[in-house]
């Protein structure tokens, strides 16, 4: 991959990924192009690459459009993340480092710090917990030390933050409740006990589905 179409799929993607693109809108390359400065080419390049990442998808003779996922497939992703993320904080209990465990904290710090600014608008301070909590998962998917675990979990962490506008909306998600189990799970991590570990976690991303998905469980999956 070329530098222009590099640089345009991290623009892009991360374009899709803060909702500046809803999702079912139409991308059009030219519109992009002049966006991100580079050729339609590398457009193009990048969104075919977005496309099997699932974040976008190429109709013929229709376009490319923001992915669109409905509430089964979105509760079916919730629960592949809660099998294949216990697993990893199974294993970084095992494996995370003291610098993997202080980032932790550092995050989940910085999200209590989010919860103090009750002057900032609602739904500015719950798109600045969606990016610290992304960072949170991904922190421990790395520390588990599992390339082939981190690519699988990585795509499915972020596609549902393209939807999740259809679904939730400021307010329904507990910032505070959601925090307070990153605080546990990271007890068990530094407890280096996996069988808690991957408990809390597992029973954290549960617990974060829309409210109606919860209510009515789509998929009854065993994850243990």
């Amino acid at each position: 991959m070329t530098r222009a179409s590099s640089i345009a799929y991290d623009t892009i993607r991360q374009l899709i990924l803060d909702g500046v693109y809803a999702p079912g809108q139409r991308m059009l390359e030219e519109e992009l192009a002049q966006r991100v400065g580079v050729s339609r080419t590398s457009v193009r390049d990048s969104l075919r690459r977005l496309a099997g990442q699932g974040l976008v998808h190429i109709e013929a003779s229709r376009g490319t459009f923001v992915a669109e996922l409905g509430s089964a497939e979105i509760d079916e992703i919730f629960q592949l993340r809660a099998v294949l993320e216990g697993h990893a904080t199974a294993l970084a209990a095992i494996r995370a480092t003291p610098a993997d465990l202080d980032m932790l904290s550092a995050i989940a710090t910085d999200i209590d710090q989010l919860l103090l600014q009750t002057d900032q608008p609602e739904a500015l301070l719950f798109s600045s917990f969606q990016r610290c909590n992304t960072r949170f998962h991904c922190t421990i998917l790395q520390a588990s030390g599992s390339r082939r675990l981190q690519s699988m979990s990585t795509a499915l962490l972020e596609l549902p933050l393209v939807t999740m506008k259809q679904h939730i909306w400021p307010g329904e998600v507990s910032v505070r409740r959601s925090n307070a189990q990153h605080w546990e799970i990271i007890e068990s991590l530094r407890a280096h006990d996996p069988t808690l570990s991957r408990l809390r976690l597992q029973a954290h991303i549960m617990s974060t589905r829309p409210r109606a998905m919860i209510a009515q469980s789509l998929m009854a999956v065993p994850l243990l």
